[in-house]
């Protein structure tokens, strides 16, 4: 296949989906937001363990710094999962299903992909 005729046939698409991402944005604004303030708190916490463990684990050139972003983001987050609580499980009831979904496959065709060897 020529790929000089594949190229616009990429973009139309891209800009097909695109549009339609934009639009069902529009149209979901309400559950966008839901998923954004339930996301943010889970978020907020990794990022503060990451820089926990990063003032613990590295060198001492930057650990105050680390220690002071631990600190904010952790009490950040925690405080973003007491006040939105039922949008933070909202967000783990819906990302739970998709995401074993997706493992389930990947092991599925890791172990398919292991017998045929």
């Amino acid at each position: 296949m020529n790929t000089t005729t594949m190229r616009p046939k990429h973009i139309a698409c891209g800009l097909l989906v695109f549009a339609a991402g934009l639009y069902l944005l529009l149209t979901n604004i309400l559950y966008c937001v839901e998923f954004i303030k339930g996301a943010a708190q889970p978020f907020l916490i990794i990022i503060g363990l990451l820089a926990a463990a990063s003032a613990i684990f590295t060198s001492k050139t930057n650990r105050t710094i680390n220690i002071l972003v631990a600190i904010v983001f952790l009490l950040v987050g925690s405080y973003g999962v007491y006040d939105e609580y039922y949008a933070t499980m909202d967000f783990f009831h819906g990302l739970i299903p998709p995401l074993f979904v997706g493992i389930g496959i990947i092991c599925l065709v890791h172990g398919i992909s292991r017998l045929n060897k």
